[in-house]
């Protein structure tokens, strides 16, 4: 989730959605925080969006350089949003005559893109402002640019400062909503990247158990389920006797550090696979210097991919973990413009009041774009249960860090949200219960401080996370699962007969190694793994590549190689084969339940008051929606799922 410094400051307004991600005329997601707005502009110009104020703790330091470098993204405004919205939906549900029927990137952009003469006309703008353009991305949807700070000030009549947050972490803020021509605003979504207060974080729990560095005392190490025994557990084994590997397949990875070759390679070695990888750098990339702790993630999610998937393709997308929002509209709008990878995996993500609605809608459009291209998305539930926002709770109100929160991108309705399990017993396949874990020293402490129900001292979950969206309607696809009385249209403004989107959709295996609880291992030296070599871990961020590897598999048998959104077709398929999805029945996603204690929310399921935020039950729940796969059944499902009639 965001785990570093976050600003409080959103968008205000009353949270309503259509079944899909919004369009024009729709309405955005509840305020958090404080809002600096924009005075009146000077004729001729028109503002566009608002600034945000300062984050909770953080103080300004001084006015940026002027000299620096400073990269933007500007959104255009798709010219039919609701057709685009609309058409999405046709070709990811089965029954629908459009359905995978699936468009060309450029198909795309003549019917939904930017008005004809839009990106033209902004284009010549940014130029005759001296800053430097760059071609266009999310089929025609970014325009980005850059230049010296002193232009982009003056392009977009706003400030822009440094400020030190509570973390210790400079970033730099924009003091004034930005503001463009008012012959050009009517093209302009939002402009991306004036501030970098946002960061992601990714949805990974390390280990403490380093491994022997030998590939045989990987396959042995205590705590740890290699690829193979995972690979019986979700019955990827019956497509690997059928030779299906992945291959003629390719997964692209959202992420926002860099990886080590040398560890590729060792891992790679250890398994005897030997997959096309390579890096593809967004907005000039990054390095495992500059990574961070996300050199654990962005390595776990290749070599998860490698071993469940040995020969499909894998492109690293990469971006600067500063750039923030900029960076993580570029890395899904260089994805969906370049249109290479059937599936899509993202391990990155945050608490969904704190992403900014621009950006929001920004992902929403390239989402449906990508499902309208048969692309596959899956995203990682997140780490901190019920409570989303825990993770921040240094850096938001207590009351927006205490609440009921679920994370962006999983919520989006164009997206297969992934959340945890635990495997309690193995076999295949397995008993599994909703993740949720008190290692001491490793979740998101909270200074509780005994009040509201709450204990004095605690120190911190790991646990999948679920619930409902405060920015998004149920799809269709999900409101004909879910029981009525386990549906709520209060958080998003929806219907009383619909209801507000729910997380997960799907789960599989997150816990962390402790004793009696075996999971994930993988390898690095460079970077945050600080030269342990083999290593144990956890998170929703494994149990996403997982989910995506397992659809490769399902590509590789598909025609055209594409299943595109697999969200409406899984929801389908649990109806009618208990085989294909195993479902899970244990267990919550409480952060507070592992204490035996509910947490200070009232909740209700199944008629009863003060439960645990949230059970696991027969059927769809929100700690590990659908349940976990059996990959053989599933797939076989998934290709039975016929396309539309052909059409003219």
């Amino acid at each position: 989730m965001f785990t570093a410094a976050l600003a409080a400051a959103l968008l205000g307004g009353t949270g309503v959605a259509g079944a899909g991600p919004a369009s024009a005329g729709d309405r955005v997601a509840p305020a958090v925080g404080v809002m600096v707005r924009a005075g009146l502009a000077p004729a001729g110009v028109a503002p566009v969006g608002t600034a945000p104020g300062i984050p909770p703790g953080a103080r300004v330091t001084g006015p940026e350089a002027r000299s620096a470098t400073l990269h933007i993204t500007v959104a255009l405004r798709s010219a039919d949003p609701g057709g685009l919205r609309r058409l999405a939906g046709e070709v990811s549900t089965p029954g629908s005559a459009r359905f995978r029927h699936f468009l060309r990137p450029r198909q795309i952009q003549a019917r939904f893109g930017p008005p004809r003469g839009a990106a033209a006309a902004v284009r010549a703008w940014l130029r005759s402002q001296h800053l430097v353009t760059r071609p266009v991305l999310g089929d025609g949807l970014l325009l980005p640019a850059d230049g010296p700070v002193a232009r982009i000030e003056a392009a977009f009549r706003t400030t822009i400062d440094r400020v030190r947050l509570a973390d210790g972490r400079t970033a730099l803020l924009n003091r004034r909503a930005p503001e463009v021509p008012a012959s050009v605003r009517r093209w302009v979504s939002g402009v991306i990247g004036l501030s970098n207060v946002h960061l992601p974080g990714s949805d990974l729990a390390p280990g403490r158990v380093p491994g022997p560095r030998a590939c045989r005392a990987a396959r042995t190490a205590r705590h740890v389920y290699t690829a193979a025994w995972l690979a019986h557990a979700y019955r990827f084994s019956p497509l690997y006797r059928q030779h299906d590997f992945g291959q003629h397949v390719t997964v692209a990875l959202f992420e926002l550090a860099d990886y080590a070759n040398r560890d590729i390679r060792a891992y790679d070695r250890c398994y005897r696979v030997h997959p096309a990888l390579r890096r593809v750098r967004v907005n000039g990339g990054t390095s495992v210097a500059a990574s961070g702790d996300g050199t654990l993630e962005v390595t776990a999610d290749i070599e998860v991919v490698a071993a469940m998937a040995p020969r499909a393709r894998i492109l690293a997308y990469e971006a600067p973990l500063s750039g923030g929002d900029q960076s993580i509209v570029d890395i899904y709008g260089a994805i969906a413009q370049q249109n290479r990878a059937q599936v899509v995996s993202s391990s990155w993500g945050g608490c969904e009041p704190l992403a900014g609605a621009a950006v929001i809608r920004v992902e929403a459009q390239l989402f449906q774009e990508m499902a309208l291209q048969g692309q596959s998305v899956m995203a990682a539930a997140g780490d901190s249960g019920s409570e989303g926002c825990l993770p921040d709770v240094k850096e938001v109100p207590a009351r927006v860090a205490y609440s009921l929160q679920v994370g962006n991108p999983a919520s989006q309705p164009f997206v297969t949200a992934v959340g945890g399990t635990t495997i309690t017993r193995y076999d295949s396949p397995p008993v599994q219960s909703a993740w949720n874990q008190t290692p001491a020293g490793m979740g998101f402490p909270a200074p509780f401080n005994g009040r509201h129900g709450r204990p004095r001292t605690y120190p911190g979950n790991l646990a999948g996370s679920g619930g409902i969206s405060r920015m998004w309607w149920m799809p269709s696809w999900q409101a004909g699962f879910v029981r009525p009385g386990r549906r709520s249209g209060t958080r998003c403004g929806a219907p009383r007969a619909t209801g507000c989107r729910q997380v997960p959709d799907v789960s599989a295996l997150a816990a962390i190694g402790t004793r009696g609880t075996r999971v994930y291992v993988i390898y690095g030296t460079a970077g945050a793994f600080r030269g342990k070599g083999w290593l144990t871990v956890g998170g929703t961020s494994l149990a996403t590549p997982l989910w995506a590897a397992l659809t490769a598999l399902a590509d590789q048998r598909a025609a055209a190689h594409r299943l595109g959104l697999l969200s409406p077709s899984l929801y389908r398929i649990a109806r009618r084969d208990p085989r294909a999805l195993t479902d899970v029945v244990a267990g919550n996603n409480d952060y507070l339940a592992v204490y035996g204690r509910h947490s200070h929310h009232t909740c209700r399921s199944g008629g009863r008051r003060r439960r645990p935020c949230y059970p696991a039950t027969r059927g769809y729940d929100m700690a590990t929606g659908l349940g976990s796969p059996q990959a053989g059944y599933l797939v076989a499902d998934l290709l039975r799922e016929s396309p539309g009639p052909a059409r003219q």
